[in-house]
This record gives structure tokens, C-alpha cells and sequence, in this order.
């Protein structure tokens, strides 16, 4: 019998049955993807992934009022790179490869990286320090230096692990330590944060050496191989990488705009450049340059400060491009067009191998403006041939025994609007800028930044004191006096940045017709005339002596007339031929004494002039674009706030000076001012006096108008707690010597009751405003809407530019009739002599007549000048000139209102009115007055279609010219 033994089904049996049963499927499996599928998957395995192409759709149109294209959109080729696995391999052998071929074609790769080199700085677009510092902040934070700089410094010295665990206090150090990372430290923190060595295809053990050196050694070895250039050609496209990996699966950009012949070249050069494309895309195109280029605006990049929002609404943040002034700007929703989307499958080198879906793009609308660009071309012309002339040619005048310079006068801005809808005809602004600069990156140099956005105020101030021959004051009491100084136009700060508080530097981006504040000078006489006949206080036929001087018991110096001319028995329309302070400072009285301080503020009120600032702070031109809403006409409640707001800085340095007023004693100093070693305790003791004093400018209209003064006593009192809680405060060694509260409050009060407060309610400011002087103070739109309101019989409308929106077939989406934005009610019979008196200055004898002598048409204008500042002369400044005319004046269909800054004379503006009378009437001259011949006849410039035949641009006009102004005597 055989005895042979049964083997055992243990657990390992079963282990090895299971792994033979696995391996074998595996074989299986191999066979099948190798033998039978293989060609299959060896094709599929070439598809990276499926990705979303956003395409970007053209921006609507703007238009002018006749059909003219002042904003459109072209097709345009832009070179891409898809970042993948494989392209990434051999990244910089492209990026190599592709700077070759662009170099053949006379074209280079975008260069819009913040971060610049040699020198090493940040440019961000704007001259703003809020801008900039914001800007800066996100930058840097999104290539992660705030983590950065925390783990290195802030985590150690807080002894938090997370960014989010700081407190208010330590998140603004943070920030701070942030932007005082310089732009070279940037650079440099950057070739290390994107290994940059692997430019140099470094072997396992050469990457080992380079991840242990600092950013400064990886140049170093970098430069070894690569120039400085090419270096910041690879860190800018591996920063756009990683900036485009926060919206997903998306190309960079390597260049916009490309040339077709250049499309056409890497085309056939697809193949041999892993990740590179070329796509097409719409670009915009301004066909008629700086025309028109402040309302119109210009595109750029989304700002840092931004994204979020934009992001949110849709747009790509690293591509997209959007208004950021102008038309541009306010109507960026509706000019905006929808995005298409194409849904592609691409390889493992980035380039779209099928199409698996697509949306197409939408256009967006468009904007017609009421715009007439023949009379915006001449508006910008003669305002540019006026400011040539005084800055350039003529510009040192002798008059009645002074001698003025115009030097500086090289902005100023033109506003053309009709009088009875409040549409804005023409806005010139000079300088000026071409938009096309910012539509396409690359356009605009480092050059052209540079002259736009950090300008050399230095080199400026020296040119102009050298052509000015400017000397500062260091002594009033002997006039003596020293060469001035850069220091004394500008003043230059400690981070770098320049503060223009005198406002000399011509800014291309400002927009002077609505962003600037000037005195409305002599033509603000009307208003003050319509005020006197709407409140009865005189009629068209009030004669007043003009012997050449006014004043009373209660108004101080005198007032004269410009030149010291005496005009003997006047009227209102004599007056306003004349231009006489004295008239007009009499009526000025008389409306105080009758209605008080705020007469001729009330009034102006209506007409838009600024507004009561006892309401919320607002518009009152309803303009589009970006304007100043601080415009000001003297009244009462701003003079105590301005008076306030100025008396803070004085009371500060009276306290630190310890000279008593009206007496030759000293007092032992006492300090209030800000200072941010302070204790929390000490420094709401300084604010506790500072309130004490603010709150010691309580004077109400009521009792100003009778002449009452605040109580002496009460605000003695007031101050004096203040002061002794202060005092009590102070360490032993601070407090020991100082004067008593109640000797400082004594001190303070009767500076504030005795003299501020006698300024305060002081007649003379009525007087002041009554002849366009003082704390006058609007945008040049509001000087044109306050005219074409009183000459159309008293309806102010708002100020528009955009006629109607219409979609791409022309449709109308939304039309924009008159606005009637406050009924004033003047009277039929003021606006009459209001206009005859207008009509009087372009007759014989009036300011304006020289100008106007041949011209047929009746119009109607006041010329204006103001003092900049009692020291202008010193600081290259000068008087502003203005001049606001109507035509016809016997039934006004538009107005003009012209301002030239430092021009020393607003007769030396009168020429731009006549420009634009003879553009906006021109078939009328031609069939009714065929013998006229016009004195300014401007062109508008053929219109470009494309970028290769825009002209060259060297940026805004500002530069002092370095050859030697030409004297000419008027």
C-alpha cells in the first residue's frame, strides 16, 4: 500500500495560486498595450491634456458725432508659449531660438515686466504714491517675498509660524519690510525663487551646488554663459509662466501685435519650437493719435490692486487690457465684448492637435460721442500754437511798469459746449499724449516711460531757473536774495518720490478743462453782475465812479484796477468792457451789506460753480470722465475750514518757535506736533488741544454776517483744560520750565479770535471773490457750464460727452437726451445785460477787440487774470489767463472757455476763442461772409489704419526748451 502523505492547502499556497494569477493578468495586459493596441496608445499618449482658449473680443467703437472712428479695434497676430512637460525641457533652447527669429524680422519679445535692470527700479505705470505703493505691495506678494521676508525676519521676531496669525500692527511692518526690498534685492531674490540655473542644463550634482547658493552666485555663473539681457528675457517669461498657472491651463504671451510676414516665419517653424503658437488677436488702434486723447483714454494692463475684482467679472488678468481714463474707462462695460472660448486637445509640445469646441466672440458696443473732431482738432491746435508762442517765443512782457514772464506757460486746456444742451463739442487738454503707446506692449520705451510717469524734476527746476533766472528770497525785511534753487520749485522726498506743490510741471495725463482748479479771475465779474441784478442791488443802468481805487473802513487796502486806470461814471456794460475791480468790488460790498457774506456764493452755487459744502461732496458738471469735485467760490463755511486746516500747521510752530504774539517776549516752547515715538497716552494729549482749537473756529454764518466774534473767555477756557491735562501727562523733565496752560491757551485764543477770526468775517473776501481773486477756485467746465447757463436763460444741464450707444449693426441700445440738472430762474432782462455787456468787450474799447475786430459774427467775451501767489515770480510761476466767450451773442449757441496756466495774461488767450468761432461757423462764413478770411485754419490729420504707419511718438511736449527764449516786447 502506498502510504504517501496528502499535501496541505495552507495560507502561502493560496498567496502563490494569487500572485501567479496577477502576473499573469500583467502579461496579459502588456501583450494587449504592446502588440495589439500599442500604435493606439503611442498616439494618445502625445495628448497632454484638453485645454480652454479664451478668445479675446474686439472693443466697440468710439465715434465722433459725425461717424469718425476715434477708438477701433484691429486683428493682429500675437506669438505664444504653452507651458507643458516636455516644452519645458528644452524652455530655454526656444526662448533662444524664437529671440533669433524675432531679431531676423526686426521684432523682440514683450518686455512688460515691472522689474527693471540697469538701473535696477520698478515701474508701474503712474506717477501716483498710493498707486505705486499698492502696485508694489501685490507684486512682490504674488512672487511670494512676503513669505519670504516673514520666515526670514518677521516670524523670529514675533515668534508666529503663520503670516495670518499677525495682529493690524505687525502685517503694516510686514509691508514695510516688503516694499523696502529694493528692486535689486527683487531681482536677485527671483533668480533663486526660479532656479534659474537650470538655463545651464546642470547635471544631479551641479544642481545639488546651485540650490545652496544665493540668488547674486547663481548670476554670477549665469553670466558666465548668458548676457544680462538674455538672463531677464528668461526670468521674465518664467515669471509669466507662474503667473499664468493661477488662471489654469493657459498661454503667455512672448509677443503682441507681431507683423504678418513674422506670423507667417514661425508658421513654418512650428515643428522645430516645442510650446510655441501663433493666435490672432484684436488690438486697439487710436487712428487719429492725441486727438481728443483725454476723453477718449487709453487701455492697459489690470492693476495689482485689481485683479480680485476683475477677475470675479471674467477677465484674464495677465492678458487682458482695460480703460483706465477716459471714455475708455467709464464705458469699459459697454465697450467691452464678449470672449470666445475654443476647447482643443493639445500635445505633449503645446500645440493643438483637434478641436472639440468653440464660442465664438462677440464685438462690444459702441460709444458716439458728441464730439465734433474737426473742432476738437482746432481747439487742440490753437491751444498748442498759443502755449508754443508764450513759452517759447514771446515770453517777457512789459506792462505798466512790471515785467512778467511766461516761460512756464505750458499747459492750459479749452472747453467748447452748446448753451442750450450742455453737450461738450470740443475738450482740448495740453500736453498731450497718443494712447496708441499703451495698447500694445512694447510700444512704450523706457525713454517714454521715464518722461511720462518719473520725469527728472531736477534737470527740470535747473532748466527753468537758468532760462527764468529765478532768485528766492531769504530776507523780506532788506529784499535780499540768492540764486534759487531745485529745492525751492519742488520739493524732493525722502523715499524718492517729488512733490510738485507748486504745481509747474505740465502733466501729459492730467486733463486741465476738468481735473484742474484755477481762479476764475475777471470772468467770474458776471456772476458778481448777475448776483447785483437778481438781488436788486443794481440795474443795466447803475452808474458807479470808478476813480481807480475802492475801499472803506472795513475792507483794508484799496482795490484797483489792473494797470491803475481809472474808468470815471460806469454801468454794468461798461464795466464788464473795462473790467474794472473798482465796479465790481462796489457791487461786491453793496451785496454784502444786503445779503451777507455768502451772496455771490449762492448764486454761483446754482450755476454749478462748486456747490454749498454744507452738502455731501458731489458733481455738479455730471460729467463722464474723471473730474475734480473740489471746485470752490468763496463763502463762509469753506473760509473757516481753510482757515482752520491752515491755522493747524501755524499753532504748531508758534508753540515750537516761543515767540509771543504782537510782543518781542519768548516763552518756553511746548510740543504738539505728530510724532510717532509717542505713547498713546501724550499723543491723544496733543490731540485733545488740537481739537480744543478746531473746535474754537465754531463761528456761525449769522454771527459772522453781523460782525460777532467768538467769545474770548470760553475758548481761553476750553484750551486751557486742554493744555493742563497735557501738561499733566508730560514726564518730570518735560514739564519742568513750561509756561502755564492757562499762558498758552491765552496765547493760542488770541491768535484765533483776534486774527484768524478777522480774517473769517472780514467783507474783504466778498470783495476778493467779486473780481474772481481769493478762495475762488473751479475747473475750467465748470467756468463753460456756469456761462452757458446764464446765456441760455438760467437752465443748467449736465455736461455730457456720449450722444448714444449702438450695437454692431448700427442699432441704437441707449440714447442720451438733455439733462436739466437745476432751473435757476434768472430773469429774461439779466441775462440782456449780462450779454450786452459780454458784446461790449469785443467792441471798440473792450479787452477783447483787437482780436475780434474783423470777425462778422457778433460774439460776446471777458477776458480774466489771476495771480498764482503773492511769490510766483520765484518759483517760475505766473498769472493764469482766461477767457470765456458766446456767439452768436444775440442768440448764444455755444460757449468757449480757454485757460493758459503762467501765460502772465488772459488777453494773450483771446486768439483761441476766434480759432474755434471760425471752425464752428465755417459754412456759415462761407455763404454769408464769402470775402472773410480765416486767421486759423487747422486741418484735421488723415487718420492711420494700422500700427505700421502710426507715426513716431517722443512722448508729451514738456521739456524747457534748452535754447535761449527770444525777448519780445508787446
Amino acid at each position: 500500500m502506498n502510504n504517501k502523505k496528502k499535501k496541505k492547502f495552507n495560507r502561502y499556497t493560496g498567496l502563490l495560486v494569487i500572485m501567479v494569477m496577477i502576473f499573469s493578468l500583467l502579461i496579459n495586459e502588456m501583450v494587449t498595450l504592446q502588440m495589439i493596441h500599442g500604435e493606439e496608445y503611442s498616439a494618445r499618449a502625445n495628448v497632454e491634456f484638453i485645454k480652454n482658449i479664451d478668445y479675446a473680443a474686439p472693443r466697440g467703437e468710439i465715434l465722433d458725432a459725425d461717424g469718425r472712428v476715434l477708438a477701433t479695434s484691429l486683428k493682429s497676430y500675437n506669438l505664444i508659449y504653452v507651458d507643458t512637460t516636455e516644452s519645458r525641457k528644452v524652455l530655454y533652447q526656444t526662448i533662444d531660438e524664437v529671440r533669433a527669429l524675432l531679431k531676423s524680422s526686426g521684432e523682440e519679445i514683450n518686455d512688460t515686466f515691472s522689474l527693471k535692470t540697469d538701473p535696477f527700479r520698478f515701474e508701474f505705470g503712474s506717477e501716483d504714491s498710493d498707486f505705486i505703493r499698492g502696485s508694489e505691495l501685490r507684486w512682490k506678494k504674488d512672487r511670494g517675498i512676503n513669505d519670504y521676508l516673514f520666515r526670514t525676519v518677521l516670524s523670529k521676531e514675533t515668534g508666529k509660524n503663520k503670516i495670518s496669525e499677525l495682529n493690524e500692527k505687525e502685517t503694516d511692518q510686514l509691508d514695510e519690510l516688503i516694499l523696502a526690498f529694493s528692486p535689486e534685492d527683487t531681482y536677485y531674490y527671483l533668480i533663486e525663487f526660479y532656479k534659474m540655473y537650470e538655463a545651464l542644463t546642470p547635471t544631479a550634482e551641479e544642481k545639488k551646488l546651485y540650490e545652496k547658493m544665493s540668488g547674486r552666485e547663481i548670476h554670477e555663473e549665469l553670466l558666465k554663459k548668458f548676457d544680462w539681457e538674455t538672463i531677464r528675457t528668461y526670468l521674465v517669461i518664467r515669471d509669466s509662466i507662474r503667473m499664468e498657472s493661477y488662471q489654469g491651463s493657459k498661454a503667455v504671451t512672448l509677443m503682441s501685435n507681431m507683423k504678418e510676414e513674422t506670423a507667417f516665419t514661425f508658421f513654418q517653424q512650428l515643428s522645430k519650437l516645442p510650446g510655441i503658437d501663433v493666435e490672432t488677436n484684436p488690438i486697439r488702434l487710436y487712428p487719429y493719435q492725441t486727438t481728443a486723447a483725454h476723453i477718449i483714454g487709453y487701455l492697459n494692463p489690470i492693476p495689482a490692486g485689481s485683479q480680485n475684482y476683475y477677475m470675479e467679472k471674467g477677465y484674464d488678468i495677465s492678458k487682458d487690457y482695460i480703460g483706465v481714463s477716459g471714455i475708455e474707462s467709464a464705458y469699459e462695460d459697454w465697450l467691452r465684448g464678449s470672449k470666445g472660448v475654443k476647447t482643443v486637445e493639445v500635445d505633449k509640445n503645446g500645440r493643438t492637435i483637434s478641436e472639440l469646441f468653440e464660442l465664438e466672440t462677440y464685438p462690444g458696443n459702441n460709444v458716439q460721442l458728441t464730439l465734433d473732431a474737426n473742432l476738437q482738432n482746432t481747439a487742440e491746435k490753437v491751444l498748442s500754437d498759443l502755449i508754443y508762442e508764450y513759452s517759447q517765443v514771446n515770453t517777457v512782457h512789459r506792462v505798466a511798469g512790471y515785467t512778467q514772464n511766461s516761460t512756464n506757460a505750458t499747459r492750459g486746456a479749452i472747453v467748447v459746449m452748446e448753451a442750450d444742451t450742455g453737450n461738450i463739442l470740443a475738450m482740448a487738454s495740453n500736453p498731450s499724449f497718443d494712447p496708441n503707446l499703451f495698447a500694445v506692449p512694447g510700444r512704450l520705451t523706457s525713454e517714454m516711460y521715464q518722461e511720462f510717469f518719473t520725469p527728472d524734476y531736477r534737470a527740470y527746476a535747473e532748466e527753468l531757473i537758468r532760462k527764468m533766472n529765478l532768485r528766492t528770497t531769504v530776507n523780506e525785511k532788506t529784499n535780499e536774495t540768492r540764486p534759487a534753487v531745485p529745492e525751492d520749485l519742488f520739493r524732493f522726498n525722502t523715499d524718492g518720490t517729488v512733490t510738485d506743490f507748486n504745481d509747474i510741471y505740465a502733466k501729459p495725463f492730467f486733463n486741465y478743462a476738468t481735473q484742474g482748479l484755477v481762479p476764475s479771475a475777471s470772468t467770474f465779474k458776471v456772476i458778481t453782475g448777475l448776483a447785483a441784478l437778481e438781488e436788486g442791488i443794481l440795474t443795466p443802468n447803475t452808474i458807479i465812479r470808478d476813480n481807480g481805487a475802492y475801499t472803506n473802513d472795513q475792507v483794508g487796502n484799496p482795490i484797483t484796477n489792473d494797470g491803475g486806470g481809472a474808468y470815471g461814471n460806469i454801468n454794468l456794460a461798461k464795466a464788464l468792457a473795462k473790467s474794472s475791480n473798482v465796479f465790481f468790488a462796489d457791487v461786491g460790498y453793496r451785496l454784502y451789506k444786503a445779503k451777507g457774506l455768502n451772496a455771490i456764493a449762492e448764486w454761483a452755487w446754482k450755476l454749478g460753480m462748486g456747490h454749498d459744502p454744507q452738502e455731501k461732496s458731489h458733481s455738479t458738471t455730471g460729467i463722464e470722465i474723471n473730474e475734480n469735485i473740489s471746485g470752490n467760490v468763496y463763502n463762509h463755511y469753506s473760509k473757516v475750514e481753510i482757515t482752520k486746516r491752515l491755522f493747524m500747521f501755524d499753532v504748531v510752530a508758534f508753540l515750537n518757535a516761543g515767540k509771543a504774539r504782537n510782543t518781542s517776549r519768548s516763552f518756553t516752547p511746548i510740543d504738539i506736533g505728530i510724532n510717532r515715538a509717542d505713547e498713546e497716552k501724550k499723543a491723544l494729549g496733543k490731540e485733545k488741544i488740537k481739537q480744543a482749537v478746531r473746535d474754537a473756529f465754531d463761528i456761525s454764518i449769522d454771527d459772522a454776517n453781523k460782525y460777532v466774534r467768538q467769545d474770548y473767555a470760553e475758548v481761553v477756557q476750553n484750551l486751557r483744560e486742554a493744555f493742563e491735562e497735557y501738561i499733566a501727562i508730560l514726564p518730570e523733565e518735560e514739564a519742568t520750565g513750561l509756561e502755564s496752560s492757562k499762558f498758552y491757551a491765552e496765547q493760542i485764543a488770541a491768535k484765533i479770535v483776534y486774527d484768524q477770526t478777522t480774517e473769517i468775517i472780514s467783507p474783504r473776501n466778498v470783495l476778493n471773490s467779486s473780481i474772481g481773486q481769493g478762495d475762488n477756485q473751479t475747473s475750467l467746465l465748470q467756468i463753460a457750464n456756469a456761462l452757458a447757463t446764464i446765456v441760455n436763460g438760467g437752465t443748467r444741464y449736465k455736461t455730457n460727452l456720449v450722444q448714444r450707444i449702438t450695437d454692431t449693426e448700427g442699432n441704437v441700445i441707449q440714447e442720451n437726451e438733455p439733462v436739466v440738472l437745476e432751473e435757476t430762474g434768472i430773469k429774461e432782462s439779466t441775462v440782456k445785460a449780462l450779454l450786452d455787456g459780454l458784446r461790449a468787450s469785443t467792441l471798440p474799447g473792450g479787452g477783447s477787440y483787437s482780436t475780434f475786430k474783423d470777425f462778422p459774427i457778433a460774439t460776446g467775451g471777458k477776458t480774466g487774470t489771476a495771480t498764482f501767489k503773492a511769490n510766483q515770480a520765484e518759483v517760475g510761476r505766473d498769472a493764469f489767463g482766461l477767457y470765456t466767450a458766446v456767439a452768436p451773442v444775440d442768440d448764444p449757441e455755444i460757449v468757449v472757455a480757454v485757460v493758459i496756466y503762467d501765460v502772465t495774461r488772459g488777453a494773450f488767450v483771446v486768439p483761441a476763442a476766434l480759432a474755434v468761432f471760425e471752425e464752428y461757423f465755417e459754412e456759415q462764413l462761407k455763404t454769408e461772409y464769402p470775402d472773410y478770411v480765416r486767421k486759423y485754419d487747422y486741418e484735421l490729420p488723415e487718420p492711420i489704419t494700422s500700427y505700421e504707419n502710426l507715426s513716431d511718438v517722443d512722448g508729451a511736449e514738456t521739456d524747457i526748451q534748452s535754447d535761449e527764449a527770444n525777448e519780445s516786447k508787446p
